[in-house]
């Protein structure tokens, strides 16, 4: 009787210790330390960040993530820039170089601006344009009609403003260089001008360059610094549609001012 008692007892303590060893597994389960509880935060957090379309499903999570599309700034009514004037025959004379410098007018017009200049004196201009002359001279054997692709390496390499062609630019675009305070260089086919002041053989190619120096909504005008005129071509105005359709780049091949529609947008080096 006593050795069944000592057994029942025996095997009574080892189930109380079985029993007691399960339920503080159990509890240790489900009881987790601080530093446990942060390292499950923190992976959960990395796993948040990262991969965002994974926990984040309502509709404002994924708003959100696009790309907030900021709305152009409204444009002023009227911008004139500053931009010295000067033709492109300082000495008024029509013969050799003079007769096709109007690109070599328009980059020392805006070179003038960008070095802050207010005034540019006739014999300044024409040492500078003479300089011109040289450098196209010396790459392409030759100074006259240069396109818009030629009159931008000329500004990037040897003047004091950056230069960038524009394809078929818009009325917005441009209206925005200006505002800027950027003034664009424009190739055109100065027979689709239709200014009486530029005189153009009618055997020739109406290649011409000038410079958009501002525009003016009220009257719908671009104003310009057209150095082909001399009479009025300081804040000479062009209505927009027609400038735009006279936009044309040179065409060496056939020598003619029907290219595509491109200009020359510059900035401050």
């Amino acid at each position: 009787m006593e050795r069944r008692r000592l057994v029942f007892g025996a095997t009574w303590f080892v189930m109380v210790g079985l029993l007691g060893l399960a339920f503080f597994r159990f509890t240790d389960s489900r009881i987790k330390s601080p530093d446990a509880a942060a390292e499950e935060e923190a992976v959960l957090t990395v796993v948040a960040t990262s991969s965002p379309s994974l926990i984040q499903t309502t509709d404002t999570a994924v708003a959100a993530q696009r790309p907030v599309t900021e709305k152009p700034k409204p444009l002023p009514v009227r911008v004139k820039l500053d931009v010295p004037f000067v033709t492109e025959t300082p000495d008024g004379v029509w013969n050799g170089p003079w007769k096709n410098a109007c690109e070599e007018a328009s980059l020392v017009m805006v070179e003038a601006l960008y070095l802050g200049k207010s005034e540019l004196p006739a014999a300044e201009a024409k040492k500078r344009m003479t300089e011109l002359f040289a450098i196209q001279d010396e790459i392409w054997k030759s100074n006259a009609n240069s396109d818009a692709a030629r009159t931008a390496k000329i500004a990037n390499d040897h003047m004091a403003f950056k230069a960038v062609l524009s394809e078929a630019p818009t009325l917005d675009q441009v209206k925005r260089e200006l505002a800027a305070g950027h003034p664009v260089i424009a190739p055109v086919n100065g027979k689709e001008l239709g200014n009486p002041n530029i005189p153009f053989l009618a055997s020739g190619s109406f290649y011409h360059m000038l410079v958009i120096t501002g525009y003016d909504d009220a009257t719908g005008e671009f104003i310009t610094n057209d150095d082909g005129d001399e009479k009025a071509g300081a804040g000479r105005r062009y209505k927009y549609g027609p400038f735009l359709v006279s936009v044309h780049d040179y065409v060496y091949r056939t020598k003619t001012t029907d290219g595509p529609m491109r200009m020359i947008l510059t900035s401050e080096k």
